[in-house]
């Protein structure tokens, strides 16, 4: 049974997204309550690529994104399946730290496959700053990935 949300002050934690297999750079830098659920991350992610949040995902640990060794929140029950539901009330800190050779992945919308990395920086935790809205990007290097790519364009 998932551990319910710690509601106690956290740290901030820095975590590096990004897109493994993509033929182009897309990283983002994310700022993020160590007590956040992955529901919270889940929601930053999106919101860190302008993705519209219109299907299923679930997080995982595995060596590389090819492999599920470990679904966060245990297997998912695909009679009646919510993932919000699930990672509402699962803690990130939970996770970390990972299992030795593991990276924890972030797969949106089981068809298309979506597969994101997500990395904690090796920046120091730090105390929440005053008037600062936690999850934010800090950084961002190359441009979003386009959920729904125009194919029109690609005939010839």
């Amino acid at each position: 049974m998932p551990k319910e949300i710690n509601k106690k002050a956290s740290k901030i934690w820095t975590l590096r997204v990004k897109r493994p297999k993509a033929i182009t750079e897309c990283i983002r830098v994310i700022e993020i309550e160590s007590n956040a659920s992955f529901l919270q991350l889940h929601e930053a992610i999106q919101t860190s690529v302008d993705f519209d949040n219109d299907h299923l995902f679930q997080f995982y640990l595995g060596r590389h994104p090819d492999q599920q060794a470990y679904i966060i929140g245990g297997e998912p029950s695909w009679n009646g399946y919510n993932p919000v539901n699930r990672y509402r009330k699962i803690s990130i800190s939970d996770t970390w730290p990972l299992p030795p050779g593991y990276n924890l992945y972030y797969l949106f919308d089981f068809g298309d496959q979506w597969i994101f990395q997500v990395n904690k920086t090796r920046h120091k935790d730090k105390m929440p700053q005053a008037g600062v809205v936690y999850p934010r990007v800090i950084e961002a290097k190359g441009k979003n990935p386009e959920q729904y790519p125009d194919y029109e364009e690609w005939e010839d």
